[in-house]
């Protein structure tokens, strides 16, 4: 029987089960990172708002998340990407929500709705790596095994896929993501796990190399922070880091 986790990235009425299109757009760029100036958000800053519906902790719990990976991708103690609550002026931002999964518009706005929602569900999503997941998606970045040569590195087993959901496993050509002269990452925090869409429990995604685990929900990889400063040029100039919190918070 599959996870409770893999359930909850399995909706089948989302692109690849967690990442969210409007229509006229979901079947238009997909990949490692996307290809277009409108994806990334600018000057990499993401303004959010949290919806009610989560207790405080939870809430808190969300924002420390934030600020792990702002400390993680920044650049000799500058930022590169930086969450901040949203004020009026703000025109594109993400709404997070106590919704059905865990699920994210991928990038900044494309000029058709003002708002990106990613939704957290609590329980279930409302752990350190799956928001990491969620908000990567959020800052432009698609599933690792979408890359144009991930069959140089995993083998899809088509049989154990569920029905209909054959094509969350395609690939993407170079001329609609950007691999970013990275190497594959077996151990990118979005790498789908190796049972995802199972229809019988048994992998639909293997590794090619022996004794290699994939689809991790610890932490994001150390190739997952290089990824997210080549994709928003990060260097260090900007805004210093603020002194971590000794203040901890529970899910």
């Amino acid at each position: 029987m599959l996870s409770t986790r893999n359930n909850l990235y399995e909706n089948q009425d989302l692109v690849e089960g967690d990442m969210l299109f409007p229509a006229e757009f979901a079947n238009s760029i997909r990949g490692v990172a996307a290809r277009g100036s409108s994806v990334p958000w600018t000057k990499g800053i993401v303004p959010y708002e949290i919806l009610p519906g989560y207790a405080s902790t939870q809430q808190a719990f969300i924002i420390a998340t934030m600020q792990k990976m702002e400390r993680l991708i920044a650049v000799n103690n500058y930022k590169c990407i930086q969450f901040r609550p949203r004020i009026a002026s703000d025109i594109y931002y993400i709404t997070i929500v106590n919704g059905q999964g865990c699920a994210s518009y991928v990038g900044q706005n494309t000029g058709v709705t003002m708002a990106r929602t990613v939704t957290l569900q609590h329980p279930g999503c409302i752990g350190e790596a799956h928001i990491m997941h969620e908000l990567l998606h959020a800052l432009g970045f698609y599933h690792e095994q979408s890359r144009p040569d991930r069959d140089d590195y995993v083998r899809i087993n088509y049989a154990n896929i569920q029905y209909g959901m054959i094509n969350n496993f395609d690939k993407y050509t170079n001329i609609a993501v950007d691999t970013q002269n990275t190497p594959y990452d077996y151990k990118s925090v979005m790498h789908y796990e190796k049972n995802t869409f199972s229809v019988n429990g048994l992998p639909t995604i293997e590794s090619l190399v022996s004794n290699v685990s994939i689809g991790q929900r610890d932490n994001m990889s150390l190739i997952d922070i290089q990824e997210v400063r080549l994709f928003y040029n990060c260097s260090a100039i900007g805004t210093t880091l603020p002194p971590i919190s000794t203040t901890t918070t529970s899910k």
